[in-house]
């Protein structure tokens, strides 16, 4: 059994734990209230920050996600053309579109998709292994196509 001194610490404990911790939605209603009504002395700057900076991670890994999955079809494509499908199609576009999307929202992060295409071909060219069942020495060790090409853009 807990002593009185045992429950009010632990009771201290919880209190302590920021509305960041305890309900985000509620945290990010608060610091737009603040933000609104000019106390900036009221806001979580760190947690805001630490925010901030998630934003474009989130947007940058969804790149990431979407030039892997064109790549990955471009492969499959390329090196199983007898087997293309319109799903393949339908993703590549898809694909294309998401991209856009987020460089429409966000043009300064164009910047980061030759890195990105860079870093993900490797993950494209073991996806597109799996699926064609062929070696993984089939795929060359870099991409084969541009980034305009990927984008769908003309060379």
């Amino acid at each position: 059994m807990r002593s009185r001194a045992g429950i009010k610490e632990a009771a201290g404990r919880v209190q302590a734990r920021s509305l960041y911790d305890r309900d985000f939605a509620a945290w990010v209603e608060r610091q737009v209230e603040l933000l609104r009504s000019g106390q900036a002395a009221g806001l979580d700057v760190d947690n805001l920050i630490e925010e901030l900076e998630g934003l474009t991670k989130r947007d940058e890994r969804a790149l990431g996600s979407q030039l892997k999955r064109i790549m990955a079809h471009l492969l499959k494509q390329r090196y199983q053309p007898e087997r293309a499908t319109r799903s393949w199609e339908d993703s590549i576009e898809n694909g294309r579109e998401e991209i856009a999307d987020i460089l429409e929202q966000s043009p300064s992060l164009r910047r980061t998709l030759a890195g990105l295409m860079a870093k993900h071909y490797p993950r494209a060219a073991s996806q597109a292994a799996r699926d064609t069942r062929l070696p993984a020495t089939t795929f060359p060790n870099q991409p084969p196509f541009t980034l305009a090409e990927v984008l769908g853009k003309a060379p």
